[in-house]
């Protein structure tokens, strides 16, 4: 069992991570060909569809970025 880390060991983490100074966790080998076949799929899938369809999907998207609490649609980048 890990030990409970204090304040100050979490905030130099943060710190870490917010400069980029932290090092990028190691993804094992199953996350790298998930990841590897997501990218691919997607691309593949806005291949496959038709302008209506790929127009439709965004017009989706639109709709649920809009539901969004004020603090979530805030985060979204639009553009």
């Amino acid at each position: 069992m890990a030990t409970k880390r204090d304040f100050t060991q979490v905030a130099h983490d943060v710190f870490m991570q917010a400069t980029g100074a932290a090092p990028k966790p190691k993804l094992t080998a199953k996350q790298e060909a998930g990841r590897k076949g997501g990218l691919v799929g997607g691309k593949k899938r806005m291949a496959e569809m038709t302008d209506a369809k790929r127009t439709a999907l965004a017009m989706k998207g639109v709709a649920e970025r809009k539901k969004a609490p004020a603090g979530k649609a805030a985060a979204v980048k639009t553009g």
